[in-house]
């Protein structure tokens, strides 16, 4: 390390293909020496830090700043060039991996730094993504310095991170590969949106005190029965048009890839019905959706009233729970279960944002494929719709 002559190129602009080879092959050229390099895209931002030394390097300091000028004008990069000093790293150095996942809210960020540096716990790297309502963030932590034992430290922090309804987890040991968790979406409430549930009960002249009075949130039960006994004999490819309609929003999937890329298994639990859990499944490319299941007559393609009754089983969601840890051999303490808020204006189903067709909807009606009440039983079909 003492012959070398370290130094820094950091910088940010925006993305575009072939940024990395760019910078890379032009310090190649010359000889310089990548020792240490980390970089990112964030919403189209693309960041760069690199620590380059240039003890072999085919030119001096002086021409190498004019080399990374030329970059930066290249590239149309912010790049900053200057003398890197290492700062040797502690030899008692000892990580940890926390997770923190949940309802986003302001000030999550904030509680966790101020609790890890009151008790002398350096934040060595941390990624995070808050998507449709939902926070997750990684934090890798030097605990060498701690002035509180592990054990305390990991009740510590599970007690003021549930104050904001944040699940707090610890991976202690190979902390640099991703262990297996389960994020269970558990839904009671529609999937469509309470805006556009009033536009197109407005639109179709349909009876909204009529409408959500069929649709008690507290009786589950009543609900679905009622949305079954309404769209009994609807065929099956009248339900498939309006299903195949919907679109997931690019922060679903930006979240869903997320999870998927931090080892996540994830798993819905719905009150919607089956025919409509199993596109979602696909179009979303998840692990596991749990629905209600509805009698579909296969001779004749149209859809019956019996529901699956073992759906509403005391204790059902825990023992699907139960047998999601057991098959993806995960500890109970490594599945996050995230709750409809019936209280929010706007993230009803916190995580998964989809719309559907309004005009496909509308068609059906204004066509006579389907009735009024063919419509209220399939605005009940994709979840309890919460007025």
């Amino acid at each position: 390390m003492e012959k070398q002559k370290l130094y820094i190129i950091h910088g940010a602009g925006n993305d575009s293909i072939g940024l990395v080879e760019k910078i890379t092959s032009s310090i190649a050229g010359v000889k310089g020496n990548i020792v240490d390099m980390r970089q990112d895209v964030m919403h189209g931002l693309f960041t760069v830090f690199a620590v380059v030394d240039l003890q072999n390097a085919l030119i001096g300091v002086d021409e190498f700043k004019k080399l990374v000028n030329k970059i930066a004008d290249n590239t149309n990069l912010q790049l900053t060039f200057e003398k890197y000093v290492p700062v040797p790293r502690n030899p008692d150095f000892s990580t940890i991996l926390l997770v923190l996942l949940g309802n986003d809210m302001p000030g999550i960020i904030a509680a966790i730094s101020k609790n890890l540096s009151d008790y002398a716990i350096n934040i060595e790297s941390s990624q995070m993504v808050a998507r449709e309502g939902i926070f997750l963030m990684e934090l890798m932590v030097d605990i060498s310095r701690s002035t509180i034992p592990v054990e305390n430290l990991k009740n510590l922090l599970k007690d003021e991170m549930s104050k904001l309804s944040i699940h707090t987890m610890f991976q202690l040991t190979d902390v640099f590969n991703n262990k297996k968790r389960i994020i269970i979406f558990d839904m009671t409430s529609s999937f469509i949106t309470r805006k556009d549930m009033t536009e197109i009960i407005h639109l179709s002249q349909i009876d909204g005190e009529k409408f959500y009075g069929s649709y008690p949130p507290g009786d589950i039960r009543k609900s679905l029965t009622h949305a079954a006994s309404l769209i009994e004999n609807l065929p099956v490819d009248v339900i498939r048009d309006i299903v195949s309609t919907i679109e997931v929003s690019e922060q679903t999937m930006e979240l869903v890839q997320t999870l998927k890329r931090m080892g996540y298994r994830i798993a819905v639990i719905t009150s919607a019905f089956s025919f409509f859990t199993e596109h979602l499944k696909q179009k979303l490319n998840i692990d596991y959706a749990f629905g209600c299941g509805i009698e579909i007559h296969d001779d004749i393609k149209t859809v019956g009233d019996e529901l699956d009754m073992e759906f509403f089983t005391p204790g059902r969601k825990e023992k699907i729970i139960s047998r999601l840890i057991t098959e993806e051999f995960v500890e109970e303490e490594d599945v996050t279960i995230i709750q409809s808020d019936l209280r929010a204006a706007e993230f009803e189903t916190p995580g998964i944002a989809i719309r559907f067709s309004m005009k496909t909807m509308l068609d059906h009606l204004n066509q006579h494929i389907i009735s009024k009440d063919n419509l209220s039983g399939l605005l009940g079909s994709f979840g309890i719709p919460v007025k």
